[in-house]
């Protein structure tokens, strides 16, 4: 049916598995309500800014780095709702108030919902 990208995948292969700090952008963000859930408790709607690979939250989760965690969002004017799993990488450091935050990456996105969260970044390019 949908392709799956895995966690890993790389599209030039150049960056590996290895952990950066900083921003690491493929894409430009677009602020968006995303709910976040993990484990067994409920979701929980927090504004973050959506990029093509993940997701990026101007405030720390209380959530620890790698844990994994269920991201929905809706692409409202798509008609169209994208549920995948993601991965918190990084919580920025609390003693840089411009920096701070949570940064947490797909990990199961479909093709399908990549393409469609792609278009969406496009049409809102110059929010």
């Amino acid at each position: 049916m949908g392709e799956r990208r895995d966690g890993n995948d790389r599209r030039d292969g150049s960056r590996g598995l290895e952990r950066r700090t900083g921003d690491r952008r493929d894409s430009h963000r677009v602020p968006l309500e995303i709910e976040v859930k993990e484990g067994n408790s409920p979701y929980q709607k927090v504004q973050g800014d959506l990029g093509i690979g993940g997701v990026y939250f101007e405030r720390p989760l209380s959530l620890p780095i790698g844990a994994l965690v269920r991201l929905r969002f809706a692409l409202l004017e798509m008609d169209k709702v994208i549920e995948t799993q993601g991965e918190v990488v990084e919580i920025t450091s609390v003693g840089k108030p411009k920096e701070r935050g949570t940064r947490i990456r797909f990990v199961d996105m479909d093709l399908r919902s990549e393409l469609l969260i792609a278009k969406y970044l496009d049409h809102h390019q110059n929010d």
